[in-house]
């Protein structure tokens, strides 16, 4: 090893170790797996719901299968406790639209979608006006927003590939917390 591989690698640690904390540091987790997730029957549309927590999006897999509103729609997610909401993320194919995010503690819309019965308390509206396709669209709920459930509203005709509902992680985890010091004392084999 030369006097500039020396020099050099505490950098390149140092820049991985940076890596691996920004890596780690993420804190959000996507609670849209856990909701009942159902679309309103007043529109037609085609495709499955569970193709919006499928992974795949049309960059990363070619035969990814999109969920598909022909006029325009709502998608509900619907938890049993009420959820701390950080960004919903929505990844849009080649066909995208006006969007409206509505959230709500309590209270239920009705499977045609024109009717909530009861009204529940609406905690977030968020207006989503980017009409981008082929790529993610996010938009982010005020700190502390909770809800039991919420409207994806597709304003018109609209392709789908992916919904994420992102909340804050838990304090629980099962991976106990260890300092840099702790790590290198566990990885030395021990003696015989």
């Amino acid at each position: 090893m030369t006097i500039t591989h020396l020099r050099t690698a505490p950098i390149a640690l140092g820049l991985c170790l940076l890596v691996a904390g920004v890596t780690f540091a993420v804190t959000d987790r996507n609670v849209a797996p856990d909701a009942v997730t159902r679309a309103t029957m007043w529109n037609s549309h085609v495709g499955e719901f569970a193709l919006l927590s499928d992974g795949q999006i049309p960059s990363t897999h070619a035969d990814a299968q999109p969920f598909i509103w022909e006029t325009k729609g709502i998608l509900v997610f619907e938890w049993r406790e009420p959820v701390f909401l950080d960004l919903m993320r929505i990844y849009v194919g080649d066909v995208g639209n006006n969007y409206q995010v509505r959230a709500y503690l309590g209270g239920r819309l009705d499977e045609t979608g024109t009717l909530r019965d009861p009204e529940g308390q609406l905690t977030a509206v968020l207006n989503i006006d980017d009409r981008v396709v082929d790529q993610w669209v996010e938009v982010a709920f005020a700190e502390g927003t909770e809800a039991d459930n919420i409207e994806l509203w597709a304003l018109g005709p609209t392709v789908f590939y992916e919904v994420e509902v992102l909340a804050p992680a838990s304090d629980a985890t099962p991976v106990a917390p260890s300092s840099w010091s702790q790590v290198k004392l566990n990885s030395i084999p021990e003696s015989p």
